[in-house]
């Protein structure tokens, strides 16, 4: 692997695919399909109703919400809103530690056993 590639602004899908070229020394068009199958296996399995869980990263969830009542803010006027399902993502406490310590060079890798960094 190569020497990681710094991130100066918003992260878009275009600009991930080309980060992650950048770091593998590879093409963007190959590592474009990768990407995107990520992307759709994670979208498939929570519109599936299962979770999705990257260690120290995210977990996605498909919550259910049973029926309710609501009102309109338009006219006011009480609606039943039916059930449904909604995605709720919960960041991992090692994620939401780095953001708050500003650790640039966070990684979603885990420490390898006995080292140091695993008992933190």
């Amino acid at each position: 692997m190569r020497k990681k590639t710094r991130i100066t602004e918003r992260l878009t899908t275009t600009s991930l695919i080309e980060v992650v070229a950048a770091d593998l020394g590879a093409k963007p068009a190959e590592v474009r399909e990768t990407v995107m199958a990520t992307f759709d296996a994670m979208a498939r399995c929570v519109a599936s109703g299962h979770d999705v869980a990257v260690t120290n990263f995210i977990t996605l969830r498909s919550h259910p919400v049973p029926r309710h009542a609501a009102r309109n803010p338009q006219t006011n006027q009480a609606v039943t809103v039916p059930t449904h399902r909604v995605v709720r993502l919960r960041v991992s406490d090692h994620l939401a530690d780095a953001v708050r310590r500003r650790v640039r060079t966070v990684t979603i890798r885990k420490a390898p056993k006995g080292s140091k960094a695993a008992g933190e």
